[in-house]
């Protein structure tokens, strides 16, 4: 890696971003290591276990508790990263959402006079990470900025990526705390389908739909209000598209007809959050030239 290759790039296994760009870049991704009942799963660009897990939680409704990566595993990324050099930087999941980020300070703070490591929090997850660490990678490649410049542009794009997705199911979002026992009691008595959008990085329930369909109409209304659409992806819990999703991308190409759609499966921290039965988007609005 040419330019700024004395600054580390490392984030965690959600980042959606191709194998060979990883490469490219010289970025250090940590799997996602998440338990659901008494199996583990490991997941990164490499070892797409997500797939197996949301199998898992289909079958099981088992909870799904995020373990890695662990203090030891960014240790030993955080020592290895020494040999070449000792300056870092780290972009992550939502430190809402999981506990990699907190995981990343408590090892960080062993290396405390010996290396510099910037821990950045994504606020996000998935798709919207892998843009953040896209971007840093390319600027980190250039080398002609300073590492808190590189941190400041990418801090500027993160109030521009969007998170919303619905849930069919309310085991999991009340689990994650994002719901009272009576609301998911009675939200399951009435057949509720919660629009969830991520704000500062935390999952929120905003709005609920008592009928499939019209939640599926505000992710639509959602993506229309943009009027300036640079990435959209559509994230679901199975590989091969759902009718659902389908559906949602049939109407998504009217509003963005330009824009690429891909359909994938979302990834154990999403799944954590809203089990085996959700459907969403990624939007990351473009600014006007």
């Amino acid at each position: 890696m040419a330019g700024n290759s004395h600054i580390q790039l490392i984030t965690d296994g959600t980042a959606l971003l191709p194998v060979e760009r990883l490469r490219e870049l010289g970025i250090t991704a940590l799997p996602i290591v998440a338990r659901a009942g008494d199996r583990t799963f490991m997941y990164d660009q490499q070892t797409p276990e997500h797939v197996a897990l949301l199998e898992e939680l289909r079958t099981s409704r088992s909870p799904v508790e995020i373990l890695g990566p662990s203090p030891d595993d960014f240790r030993a990324v955080f020592e290895r990263s020494l040999y070449r050099t000792n300056r870092m930087l780290v972009i992550l999941s939502s430190g809402r959402l999981s506990p990699t980020l907190r995981n990343a300070r408590i090892a960080a703070r062993d290396f405390m006079g010996r290396c510099d490591i910037t821990i950045l929090d994504s606020q996000t997850v998935s798709v919207g990470l892998g843009l953040l660490v896209d971007r840093a990678g390319d600027l980190l490649l250039r080398g002609d900025l300073a590492l808190p410049e590189v941190v400041r542009r990418i801090r500027g794009m993160i109030p521009r990526i969007y998170v919303v997705m619905i849930s069919h199911t309310l085991d999991y979002i009340y689990r994650s705390g994002r719901l009272t026992a009576m609301q998911a009691i009675l939200g399951s008595m009435l057949k509720i389908h919660p629009f969830i959008e991520i704000e500062d990085g935390e999952m929120l329930p905003l709005e609920k739909s008592r009928r499939p369909e019209r939640a599926l109409d505000k992710l639509v209304e959602f993506a229309s209000e943009f009027a300036r659409i640079k990435k959209l992806v559509i994230f679901q819990s199975y590989v091969e598209p759902t009718e659902e999703a389908l559906d949602l991308k049939d109407r998504l190409e009217q509003i963005a007809p330009s824009v690429e759609i891909p359909v994938i499966a979302y990834d154990p921290i999403i799944a954590s959050h809203i089990g085996p039965e959700g459907l969403g988007l990624v939007v990351y609005e473009g600014l006007w030239r």
